[in-house]
């Protein structure tokens, strides 16, 4: 449905922009601040559940995503949709979250590593709200396709990154690495993960597509990255889950597009 634009209309649209465009700055800006990047923090409080390096360059994808969506709802035919709306102030916080993140996680990611952790909470808690949002909104159309392919392939993600960041956290504050105790709270972590997200696919109506397509790309990366044998098999069975659960959603959905698109 759209309405004519108001004011409220107006700060939603500069805040969306703002922060879409911020969170691209927000990488190389951290690491001119910290003197180091975000791969370098990640590479010494590795965990066993980090992904390997390619996995991050969905960020790619996402940010163009962002950018390309934030620009889209600011079209004078798209200002008083109310499916940009419902979704716009979540998301604008969540990109807003990244761009927090980016700058925190390379300069306190070791020594105060709780805060970035809580950050990335607060970002998976705003684009759920996004996504929930979005599972009430009759969505009709290709406007449909970049904000559910955004909030999908974001919530997706940023679900897996919570997870590597909360054991990157863990060995920043003195837990082991490796070892039989690392293993079993990894294994126990992506089986977590796994279930989460599978509910999440299982109850969902639009977007499931993107979002499965973002978890299943983390916990394969993980398998890939190496860790021991009982990790990696870990990695591959959640992820086989939730892509089976997505096969079983789509098979009994009424509109197999709207769920797997948008």
């Amino acid at each position: 449905m759209t309405t004519n634009a108001t004011r409220g209309d107006g700060f939603r649209i500069a805040a969306v922009l703002t922060a879409a465009v911020a969170q691209i700055a927000g990488s190389p800006l951290g690491t001119a601040i910290a003197d180091r990047s975000v791969g370098a923090v990640s590479d010494e409080t590795g965990s066993l559940i980090t992904p390997a390096g390619y996995a991050f360059a969905i960020w790619g994808v996402i940010f163009a995503g962002s950018l390309a969506w934030a620009a889209y709802q600011a079209l004078p035919a798209q200002r008083g949709r109310e499916l940009h709306r419902r979704t716009g102030w979540p998301l604008a916080a969540a990109f807003a979250g990244n761009t927090a993140w980016e700058i925190a996680f390379p300069l306190i990611g070791i020594s105060v590593p709780l805060v970035p952790l809580v950050l990335l909470f607060c970002i998976v808690a705003a684009t759920a709200v996004a996504w929930a949002r979005l599972q009430d909104l009759r969505i009709e159309g290709l406007g449909r396709l970049l904000p559910a392919a955004v909030t999908g392939l974001l919530l997706g993600w940023v679900t897996v990154a919570a997870a590597v960041n909360a054991g990157q956290a863990g060995v920043a504050l003195g837990a082991p690495a490796s070892g039989t105790t690392a293993q079993v709270w990894a294994v126990v972590v992506l089986a977590v993960v796994s279930l989460i997200a599978s509910a999440l696919v299982l109850a969902a109506r639009h977007a499931a597509g993107p979002f499965a397509l973002a978890v299943v790309w983390g916990l394969v990366a993980v398998a890939v990255a190496g860790p021991p044998t009982p990790v990696v098999i870990a990695a591959f069975a959640a992820a086989s889950a939730v892509a089976v659960a997505l096969v079983v959603r789509t098979a009994v959905h009424r509109d197999p597009a709207t769920l797997l698109v948008g």
